[in-house]
């Protein structure tokens, strides 16, 4: 049985929630700028973002909803930065993108991008997210 709970004992320590700051190693070994933007309702905050993302060689925009990636998704394959949509309902490819938008929960965390988007990022703290 040595096997069985070796393999038992591997699952419970992936499975444990309570230090999240230990996972993504390598993305914290990254040398990154991360630059918050504060501000109120309708002052560019998100505008200003998705231009440096738009500016970029490869980007991901992360949003709460799916109305906002498919908004953002029609917006930059509209003024030619090619981008891919990747819902929890739907994916669309379009060839040679290197931005995708998508909705938080389906963001690819192994990906290397020079910028990334995480609109209304106080979501995070939603549990149930």
């Amino acid at each position: 049985y040595a096997t069985d709970i070796a393999s038992y004992r591997a699952l419970v320590q992936r499975a444990d929630l309570r230090k999240p700051h230990g996972w993504y190693d390598e993305a914290r070994r990254l040398d990154r700028r991360i630059v918050y933007h504060a501000g109120p309702t309708n002052s560019g905050k998100t505008y200003h973002a998705l231009e440096a993302m738009k500016r970029a060689e490869s980007g991901v925009y992360c949003g709460p909803l799916r109305l906002l990636a498919m908004e953002v998704y029609d917006t930059c394959n509209q003024k030619g930065t090619y981008c891919d949509l990747v819902t929890g309902q739907e994916r669309k490819q379009v060839p040679f993108a290197r931005h995708v938008s998508c909705t938080i929960e389906m963001a690819n965390v192994s990906k290397q991008v020079d910028v990334a988007v995480i609109d209304e990022i106080q979501m995070i703290a939603d549990e149930s997210r």
